[in-house]
């Protein structure tokens, strides 16, 4: 544990200001979680804005960012935003946005205009996973102890998992996500950074079951999906026929055991073969627990639904969107149109970025966004040949589709964070 502290031999040579950067990323991790604390993750990216500034110059500020074209283009679609405030009528919501999407500024312009070493950046995965974990542990802990005094397993799945954070669970699956990839990075790479393996595969364990039980089923084809890919390439490029055999049987064999004695998880998928619907149905919410019904609303025809409508706003403002003050009350006028009662009143955005982008900004919007977020990083990382920052990229790419993921300050943070990481690394 002495590297997760710097209290090793390389860490107490760090430089003051590199020792600072890493700790100040600690207690902004940490501080997602703090509930009772939500403007500490704020302080932090304003303490990091600063030392950015003063790491280096403004000239080679402006260099890297020449050779960060999506960096820059992540600064250029936040001030679009404000730009779009010119023909926004809602103000209030315009403002409120805004603030919402801050770290998408912050971040790239303290982060993504500053250099990471690789020892830096492993360093800083291997706390990532090891806070993650902790998180974890504490919130199975307090959903166990739900559970254990009301018998309802209600308590053991999803967003309960995660309430005590006063978070939704697909942006904590994401974080889980990119923890366990990142352990089997490190130990795959054998990083000197990890003084202790053992407990790297402990999170692991933990990290798997936590997982599973949030039941994110685009987080979970992301994790499978992507360690089984990984597997192959092990097994045929590296020529590890036995690691690449022993991973690919060990996940096979935890799947078998979650999906038998979590069956709640298994019917979030079945939800995916209910695809039709009604607008003005009044039929509730299907959740994990309660029977699952065909006439019900789902995660599979409600998105159907809300894409329809999202479109519809789209279509008929392609040039320069609704702006980001009118988002809302756009999409809501078509809910009214359809009578999409159950729209309104649980207050459903279009759960897709890439449609949000264009019904907001237009066309010329969702170039950018798409750009900046999409074809510019994917070229980074895979000229690099980095299968972790290829997953983390992929992640986020995947999980816009099902969510509008700057559209919650969790969403934003995470993806400015982890875009400008990326970016930041040194090659």
């Amino acid at each position: 544990m002495k590297n997760l502290f710097l209290a090793d031999t390389e860490g107490r040579n760090f430089k003051p200001a590199d020792k600072i950067f890493y700790f100040l990323v600690l207690i902004f991790f940490a501080g997602l979680f703090i509930a009772r604390a939500p403007i500490v993750p704020s302080i932090i990216m304003g303490a990091l804005v600063i030392l950015s500034f003063t790491s280096n110059s403004i000239k080679a500020k402006i260099l890297l960012l020449k050779k960060r074209p999506y960096i820059l283009l992540i600064i250029l679609y936040y001030l679009l935003h404000i730009v779009s405030i010119l023909w926004s009528d809602d103000k209030q919501e315009a403002a409120s946005q805004l603030s919402i999407r801050l770290p998408l500024l912050l971040l790239p312009l303290a982060i993504g205009t500053m250099v990471i070493s690789n020892e830096m950046r492993d360093r800083i995965i291997y706390a990532i996973v090891l806070i993650t974990t902790v998180v974890a542990l504490i919130s199975l802990g307090l959903s166990f102890a739900k559970y254990a005094e009301t018998g309802s397993t209600g308590y053991l799945y999803n967003d309960s998992l995660t309430v005590h954070f006063r978070l939704q669970s697909i942006y904590v699956a994401m974080l889980v996500n990119i923890s366990i990839v990142g352990a089997v990075y490190l130990l795959a790479k054998r990083s000197a950074t990890v003084d202790s393996p053992g407990l790297l595969y402990v999170a692991v364990s933990v990290l798997f079951g936590f997982h599973f039980l949030l039941a994110s089923r685009s987080a979970m084809i992301l994790l499978y999906g992507g360690l089984f890919i990984y597997a192959v390439y092990y097994i045929f490029k590296k020529r590890k026929y036995l690691e690449g055999a022993t991973l690919v049987l060990g996940m096979l064999i935890g799947a078998f055991m979650l999906f038998k004695f979590f069956p709640k998880t298994v019917q979030r998928f079945k939800e995916l073969t209910m695809f039709n619907y009604k607008y003005e149905s009044k039929a509730a919410e299907s959740h994990y627990d309660m029977k699952l019904e065909k006439e019900q609303w789902n995660g599979a025809n409600t998105r159907l639904a809300l894409w329809s409508c999202g479109w519809e706003v789209a279509k008929h403002n392609l040039f320069k969107g609704v702006g980001i003050g009118d988002r809302v009350l756009a999409v809501n006028e078509v809910y009214k149109e359809r009578n999409f009662s159950m729209a309104i009143e649980t207050k459903k955005n279009a759960h897709n970025s890439y449609l949000d982008a264009l019904l907001t900004f237009g066309i010329a919007g969702l170039l950018m966004y798409v750009l900046s977020f999409v074809v510019l990083p994917f070229a980074d990382v895979f000229k690099r040949a980095d299968m972790f920052h290829a997953f983390v990229v992929t992640a986020f790419v995947v999980s816009m589709i099902f969510e509008v993921y700057l559209g919650r300050s969790i969403g934003c943070i995470l993806t400015g964070f982890f875009y400008s990481f990326i970016a930041a690394t040194k090659k």
